[in-house]
């Protein structure tokens, strides 16, 4: 069973187990040790399912998004319900209808803050997303010495290698290439995973991590034309999270204590485009 990507399939980016492709006993080798990283390094930290965190009946929930100044906002999109066979998006009138099991929702469009929804009493919902003034833009890599990303695989983002934080070889399975940055705390290795390829990411974080999350801060950048997510939380334990990606790519942690994520988030904001991704003669 192939490891379900971030924000993509399975348990919303948790990994069930990890399949890599072996060409060589050396290469068995580096795909076990990284196989075991991986478990190491995204394992929840606590023992809640995917199911767990569904409502115990589904809502009918009608909405209206709107701006600041009450103007209706047409094609934001409604994600995180929990239903990956329809899209929801606010109408000409702003309006959207859903029914969900999903204790949350984020409200997003490009050029404006995304929101988040606690669904539990939300049955009729007033969303007002703020109009962004301007696009954040990813800067390009210097010194190339100094970061590390994934090599192939059409990836963009590039990481600053940070003091105290393991970065492991990469790995390649048959449809994306892997990555994880990595520190040693007193609940075991906990840190980034990275990841990149055609099915890797959906370009926002895990349902589940929006769904426990009591606190969400939500960004957006521009990098080689693309917009990429930065989002946050905390749990209700304390624990944190965080998303940066887009479609294809992304690099994220969860479940891990305050200090470990400032450490990680070194790693994170230190984020920025290959220079060979800038190039316009990329293909």
């Amino acid at each position: 069973m192939r490891a379900p990507r971030s924000g993509h399939l399975g348990f919303q980016g948790r990994p069930c187990s990890l399949v890599f492709v072996v060409t060589s006993a050396r290469k068995y080798s580096l795909m076990r040790k990284l196989a075991l990283g991986f478990m190491l390094v995204v394992v929840w930290g606590s023992a809640q399912t995917y199911q767990d965190l569904l409502l115990p009946e589904s809502l009918h929930i009608v909405g209206v998004v709107v701006d600041p100044d009450g103007r209706t906002v047409v094609g934001a999109s409604v994600d995180h319900s929990g239903d990956r066979r329809q899209v929801h998006q606010s109408d000409s009138d702003g309006r959207f209808v859903l029914d969900t099991r999903a204790p949350a929702l984020v409200v997003r469009k490009a050029g404006y803050q995304s929101e988040l929804i606690h669904t539990r009493n939300a049955t009729e919902v007033r969303v007002a997303l703020r109009k962004l003034t301007q696009s954040r833009i990813m800067p390009v890599c210097v010194n190339g010495g100094r970061y590390v990303g994934i090599e192939g695989w059409r990836a963009l983002l590039q990481f600053p290698r940070v003091p105290g934080v393991k970065v492991s070889e990469q790995g390649n399975d048959i449809d994306f290439g892997i990555r994880f940055y990595s520190v040693k705390t007193s609940k075991g290795h906990k840190g980034i995973r990275h990841g990149s390829g055609p099915f890797w990411s959906r370009g926002t974080p895990s349902d589940m991590d929006v769904w426990r999350t009591i606190t969400y801060e939500e960004t957006t950048l521009v990098a080689g034309g693309q917009t990429v997510t930065d989002a946050r939380g905390q749990l209700a334990n304390g624990s944190r999270w965080r998303f940066l990606g887009r479609a294809g790519e992304s690099a994220d942690y969860s479940d891990v204590d305050q200090a470990t994520a400032k450490i990680l988030d070194q790693i994170l904001d230190g984020a920025c485009l290959s220079s060979s991704a800038a190039s316009p003669t990329r293909h």
